[in-house]
């Protein structure tokens, strides 16, 4: 991109990181606020090994078909599947990131997904979509919360997502 000056401008790189089970306008709402934060949005979707293991139980949705739902969001330019948020160790510190806008590693260890990440969103209080208790590996300075916005009203979605939520922190 081109500034002002002529200069060449990177492109900013957002990440939201979520299962996006029982896709709902909640979710859009999110996708929608952090698009307008960043020039470019991945949503790194997780997949269905991680939803057992964090919750018990795998999505109802297969994760194929959230990744296709996602890919057709005008707000969205990619969508990735990833199995692990940041593997144990591998992302330095906030000590260690002081003075830094890009995601480092420890020992130049990067989980691939994060590659070109500037800001990893993280979302308060939205079933489907990690929060700031959820992506804790990741470098503080990185992480822009979102505050919570609209949830779905209607009640049977309610019900699914209050049920599983009751058996995890993470829905």
């Amino acid at each position: 991109m081109l500034g002002d000056a002529n200069v060449v401008s990177v492109p900013r790189t957002g990440c939201v990181v979520g299962v996006f089970d029982l896709f709902h306008v909640g979710h859009i709402d999110v996708l929608e606020r952090a698009r307008r934060q960043c020039d470019r949005l991945v949503v790194a979707v997780l997949s269905d090994e991680w939803a057992l293991d964090a919750w018990g139980a795998r999505p109802f949705v297969p994760l194929p078909e959230r990744a296709q739902i996602l890919e057709h969001l005008r707000c969205v330019d990619e969508v990735i599947s990833v199995d692990e948020v940041v593997p144990p160790g591998e992302v330095a510190t906030a000590s260690e990131m002081a003075g830094t806008s890009e995601i480092v590693a420890v020992g130049d260890v990067l989980p691939e997904w994060l590659t070109g990440v500037h800001t990893v969103f993280a979302a308060s209080a939205m079933d489907g979509v990690l929060s700031v208790a959820e992506l804790d590996r990741m470098p503080p300075a990185l992480l822009t919360i979102l505050p919570a916005g609209r949830t779905s009203r209607s009640p049977i979605l309610r019900a699914a997502i209050d049920q599983r939520q009751s058996r995890s922190s993470v829905a």
